[in-house]
């Protein structure tokens, strides 16, 4: 009966270890219109979310997610098209695996708790950038004021 008993208790301590070792990454970007499916459902990915190995993910053409993954120090560019499981895209080799330093792990965690701005992009190409300026002079806004006399009006 002991026995039965130490069986018991092991089996419970080895799942409970188990499932908190579970593979945990987190959503630092989306491009276009990634889904999360959980059964007959889908909901939309969003920034910050949390998802796992076993989280089933519907991307099309021009979908692309990076996950962080903090304990591998790993970033994850998911782009395949197709529903698969997180860990059969990654397992994939059109997707692209980045290893992680960890001042720029930091720095993406800190982006993603919430202590920097993160965004969702719907556009399919993120070739180009643009900048927004508050006013046209404030494009010389961090020049030192002794270069200005020398840009030509």
């Amino acid at each position: 009966m002991k026995r039965q008993y130490l069986f018991l208790i092991f089996l419970v301590i080895g799942t409970l270890f188990s499932t908190a070792k579970a593979q945990e990454y987190f959503v630092y970007s989306v491009t276009g219109n990634a889904k999360l499916v959980r059964g007959k459902s889908s909901s939309t990915i969003a920034i910050r979310q949390k998802l796992n190995n076993e989280s089933i993910v519907s991307l099309s053409a021009g979908d692309k997610i990076v996950l962080i993954d903090q304990r591998a120090k790993k970033q994850y560019t998911l782009s395949a098209k197709g529903t698969f499981s997180v860990e059969k895209l990654i397992a994939n080799s059109n997707n692209s695996v980045k290893s992680l330093s960890d001042m720029y792990l930091s720095y993406l965690m800190k982006q993603i708790n919430g202590k920097g701005v993160l965004t969702s992009k719907t556009a399919v190409d993120d070739t180009f950038a643009s900048i927004e300026r508050e006013t046209p002079d404030s494009v010389f806004s961090d020049v030192p004021a002794a270069t200005l006399d020398t840009i030509p009006q």
